[in-house]
């Protein structure tokens, strides 16, 4: 078995920074010529990127650089979420950075559920469905490091990755509003004004007024929203008002974003957002909105609220109203298959032709 050690890193001696590493034999450093924190980390990047590419590929890499290869050459540039991944890859380098692909085993994944559980790693206590992003996320970086990396030179056997468990998965979340409810959360956010600690009160539409509307009319998922920028929103003061919701230059990925029109009450609020825009951000900043949802459900009185219900909300009561599951699909991005699945049984025409035959 390889022994564990300490990955490539940056470290200080009298004052000037070094890359230090290790070259299978001893451990040996490189000067990176500053004295200065923020240049050296610029210059570490670099003399990592180009070791790497003058480096015959290690048989049996430390984890810390599969998920760096992985992020690299396949997340970077290309995911919408890529955002996401630099905590996810942090969480995962400090229980598997050090070690590598053969000493990882099936134990070990079960020891990271219960860190994150616990609130060993990261700043509090992490939920299974968080865990099993993660964990899914270094089962990725591997599956990569054995079928995609460049050169072709670094490969893995595929018979040599390590198994790794997840938790459970977490149970459908099925909460769907009611139109009572629906109706109770915009006389919420049309009368919600702008203001709090720190800050001037404002006329200006809210934040949580502007995700509302677009994720009641879009059906479209928190990130999707919430990264949304007016150069993707087409012909706003025409009848022809579309919304791209994928970014341009970024490849569709599983989580499809689709281009879609735009409801007449959306397009009004759209069009007054767009008045009072003050950067490209329609709802502003893409900083999240879990809490003000949280919060206005706990105002409310409407248990299980949160940025997903809108979502399976509108496909819901469009299946109930026969919309046809195409067509639903096309409008969430989502497959016919997964579709069906989810709404089919909602739908007034299904198992319609079993009976009065």
């Amino acid at each position: 078995m390889s022994k564990n050690v300490m990955p490539p890193r940056i470290t200080q001696r009298d004052g000037t920074y070094y890359a230090s590493y290790h070259d299978g034999e001893r451990g040996r450093r490189v000067s990176l010529r500053t004295d200065d924190s923020k240049i050296a980390v610029t210059r570490f990047e670099g003399w990592l990127k180009e070791r790497r590419l003058q480096t015959d590929g290690d048989p049996d890499p430390l984890i810390a650089d599969c998920l760096d290869y992985w992020f690299e050459q396949w997340i970077s540039g290309r995911m919408l979420s890529e955002n996401r991944y630099p905590s996810i890859i942090k969480h995962l380098k400090k229980a598997f950075g050090r070690m590598r692909v053969s000493q990882v085993n099936r134990t070990h994944s079960r020891q990271y559920i219960e860190d994150r559980r616990t609130g060993k790693y990261g700043r509090c206590i992490a939920a299974d469905s968080t865990i099993r992003k993660e964990l899914q996320s270094l089962r990725a970086a591997l599956n990569f490091m054995s079928d995609r990396i460049e050169p072709v030179s670094f490969r893995l056997l595929k018979e040599k990755l390590p198994y790794i468990e997840l938790p459970p998965p977490s149970p459908p979340r099925d909460r769907v509003l009611d139109d009572v409810e629906i109706d109770a959360i915009f006389n919420y956010v049309d009368n919600l004004k702008v203001d709090g600690q720190f800050r001037r009160a404002t006329n200006r539409l809210p934040k949580l007024t502007r995700f509302v509307y677009l994720a009641h009319y879009t059906w479209q998922r928190k990130s999707a929203i919430l990264q949304l920028r007016w150069s993707q929103v087409n012909d706003l003061y025409s009848e022809r008002a579309t919304i791209n919701f994928l970014p341009g230059g970024r490849l569709q990925t599983a989580k499809r974003r689709p281009m879609l029109p735009i409801d007449d009450k959306l397009l009004t609020v759209l069009r007054r957002a767009f008045e009072e825009r003050t950067n490209d951000f329609v709802c502003d900043t893409k900083s999240d909105i879990h809490y003000a949802v949280k919060k206005m459900g706990f105002d409310l009185d409407i248990d299980g609220l949160s940025p997903h219900v809108w979502r399976h909300t509108g496909a819901t009561h469009a299946a109930m109203d026969g919309v046809p599951m195409d067509q639903i699909a096309a409008f969430m991005g989502d497959t016919v298959q997964t579709v069906e699945k989810n709404y089919k049984h909602l739908s007034p025409e299904y198992l319609r032709n079993v009976i009065n035959r």
